[in-house]
């Protein structure tokens, strides 16, 4: 049985390896196969379903992405929040931030691998890359076989076949989503295509989301409030109605009203964004009432213990494979070398112990995101760094002090203390003339620019063999467990926040059961900032102030591309072709010549931080090293996304779809 269902799988992955249509819709297959020993009884038929899990996106898993780039780095240097330093074969930099997203036929360049907007299959030195679309396509034909044939299934009870149709009908619907996020309104792609009936009409991404909702409704009835212990992973109750409030929002955004012949900027729906702020309630309201569920926001004790909010996004053991606060999300567990490797593009070149492409750090915060994290001013409340009254001096060493906590959970700065190796502490060493700055903005592989900030969010300090005697011990990278996640808690807070105030325009509005405000400083009180400061509450600025908070508390989780694109916001963004900041450090200190290493102890020790500052237990905190910065353009980040068709908006269908399926109308201005 087992080899059976693998075979079915590797023939998927064989049947998906072309562009055309009948790749992607895998029309009467002549698979060679006993389909009666897959729909034998529910073991069988849920073994099959499984694979369906198998074609998740894990942005947080680095062989998914091209010559080891992780996907998560990609959709992040599409935006505002990361640059993308790595020089050689950049395809972010190269096409996709050129807005080059089209190719007419299948051997146009490697563009047609690429993540994002590929559409083939390949493999390199042994490992499978395979485009987003692609997985989407297997996965919908495996649900879709399901969903057709539930009923030649010999051994089942009906609460097993609710579990199993629950299931598949939740994958059509995110599946689904994951297309029409991308490329707008699909086709309806509800069954096994057998040859002749693929003339589908395209419909508009209303449309398309009003079917997919559907599904998700059909889901929610159905799935149970929980699995056991060994299955809690797979899609429950909780993730289909985060899923269906998440779709909804996206539904009613100004992007999503627009037809199939045109994208210009439109306003949100209002009856949708009522919908959907009564959905994101309704997942709140469900996991308070159902323990079941396992489903909570995380506490953080109003700021005072900040360890748990930083395991949200990576788990306190290896053998952890959930939280609390996801919603939906992939139990996969990496192996370590994989977490290792997925570290080191995060890493400062001189924390890798490897040379060449696999030494450096592919995506780099950017100074541009961290203006939208509010800094505490003399008065205690926290304020945009716009406002006087939060005490932001552009360029001063104190303008990165008192800022909301959740700025130093994403991103190390320079003089940071970060472990130590072999008992010997380290410093971040990211400012001009220490080594880490040093080594990067010299390595010819990694010259496109060097914004003065990395990511901390995914990392603790052992990931990465710099810390052991031999380059080979990655240990370390085994303390922790890294996950894929889509939906938080949190999200619903936020999404709750913009549907309401869109749906009234009013930020006090408590017809719900709560107000937007209220949804927001929930949120900003359990990690220690102050509520929201007038005039911030007024309705005049409150956009502005929902979508500061989402920035900031969803940062670096792969939101940032869909909400800037469903909000149509690439002028406000991208003002510029080259729009990006970043900063270059100088140290206060004298330092003599040579004590420019960071890891060197002695010199440090006068520099080591204050009590309730540096942590000798954690090997973590801020030293008494200070700087000042000079800010600076990121000229080579390129963000060439505004033109006059609003054409970036959607991603383009390429020639092989367009030629394969007639009535596959192009998105406008492509």
């Amino acid at each position: 049985m087992k080899k059976t269902l693998i075979y079915i799988a590797l023939l998927l992955g064989t049947v998906f390896g072309t562009a055309s249509c009948e790749a992607y819709l895998d029309k009467s297959p002549d698979l060679g196969l006993d389909e009666s020993e897959i729909y034998k009884n529910y073991e069988s038929i849920r073994g099959f379903l499984d694979e369906a899990y198998d074609h998740l996106y894990e942005w947080m898993y680095w062989h998914e992405g091209h010559h080891g780039q992780s996907p998560y780095m990609i959709p992040l240097c599409h935006t505002d929040e990361m640059a993308s330093t790595r020089t050689s074969s950049n395809f972010i930099a190269n096409y996709f931030n050129l807005g080059d997203w089209y190719y007419a036929t299948n051997t146009s360049q490697s563009r047609r691998y690429k993540w994002e907007i590929g559409i083939v299959s390949y493999t390199l030195d042994g490992i499978s890359y395979t485009p987003i679309v692609v997985h989407c396509y297997r996965a919908l034909r495996i649900v879709n076989r399901v969903i057709a044939n539930i009923d030649q299934v010999k051994e089942i009870t009906d609460e097993q076949k609710d579990w199993i149709l629950g299931q598949a009908y939740f994958y059509r619907a995110w599946y689904y989503f994951e297309l029409i996020k991308r490329w707008g309104g699909m086709p309806k792609l509800d069954r096994v295509f057998n040859g002749g009936d693929d003339n589908i009409p395209r419909m508009t991404y209303r449309e398309s989301s009003e079917w997919m909702r559907s599904d998700l409704e059909k889901a929610i009835e159905m799935l149970p409030d929980a699995w056991p212990e060994d299955e809690w992973c797979k899609p429950d109750k909780a993730a289909a109605m985060a899923v269906k409030a998440e779709a909804l929002l996206y539904e009613a955004s100004p992007l999503f009203q627009n037809g199939l012949d045109a994208t210009v900027l439109q306003e949100y729906d209002k009856e949708i964004c009522r919908e959907a702020a009564k959905a994101a309630k309704d997942v709140l309201d469900y996991i308070a009432a159902c323990p079941e569920a396992r489903r909570a926001l995380q506490d953080a004790g109003n700021g005072t213990d900040m360890d748990k909010y930083k395991n949200i996004f990576y788990l306190e053991t290896r053998t952890d494979f959930t939280h609390p606060e996801y919603l939906w999300w992939v139990r996969h567990k990496q192996t370590v070398s994989a977490q290792d490797r997925a570290a080191r593009f995060m890493k400062l070149m001189e924390l890798s112990s490897q040379t060449g492409a696999v030494a450096q750090q592919t995506p780099m915060p950017t100074y541009t995101i961290t203006k939208y994290f509010e800094r505490k001013g003399p008065d205690g409340y926290y304020y945009p760094i716009s406002d006087p009254k939060s005490g932001y001096v552009e360029g001063e060493w104190s303008s990165f002090q008192d800022r909301d906590p959740r700025l130093y959970n994403a991103v190390l700065l320079p003089g940071e203390r970060w472990g130590s190796r072999q008992g010997v502490p380290y410093y971040i060493s990211t400012w001009r003339g220490g080594s880490g700055y040093t080594l990067n903005t010299s390595n010819t592989n990694n010259n496109r620019g060097f914004s003065g900030f990395l990511v901390k969010k995914y990392l603790w300090w052992e990931t990465g063999s710099y810390w052991k005697s031999t380059s080979s011990d990655q240990t370390g990278s085994d303390l922790h467990s890294l996950k894929s996640f889509y939906i938080r808690v949190s999200e619903m807070y936020l999404n709750f926040a913009e549907a309401v105030f869109e749906a009234t325009g009013d930020p006090f509005n408590t017809e719900f059961g709560m107000s937007p405000v209220e949804a927001l400083n929930i949120l900003r009180r359990r990690v220690g900032v102050t509520d929201i400061q007038p005039p911030y509450t007024d309705a005049s600025n409150f956009r502005d102030t929902y979508r500061r908070e989402r920035t900031v508390e969803l940062v670096f989780e792969d939101h940032r591309w869909i909400d800037i694109r469903r909000w149509m916001i690439f002028d406000e963004v991208f003002p510029t072709e080259t729009p990006l900041e970043g900063v270059v450090w100088e140290i206060d200190q004298t330092l003599a010549s040579t004590e420019v290493s960071a890891q060197n102890s002695e010199i440090y020790a006068s520099y080591h931080g204050d009590p309730g500052e540096e942590d000798d237990v954690k090997q973590l905190g801020r030293s008494k090293l200070t700087f000042h910065y000079t800010v600076t353009p990121m000229s080579a980040e390129v963000r060439a996304y505004r033109t006059s068709d609003n054409r970036c908006y959607l991603y383009p269908f390429q020639g092989n779809e367009l030629a394969s399926l007639s009535n596959l109308k192009q998105n406008p201005g492509w």
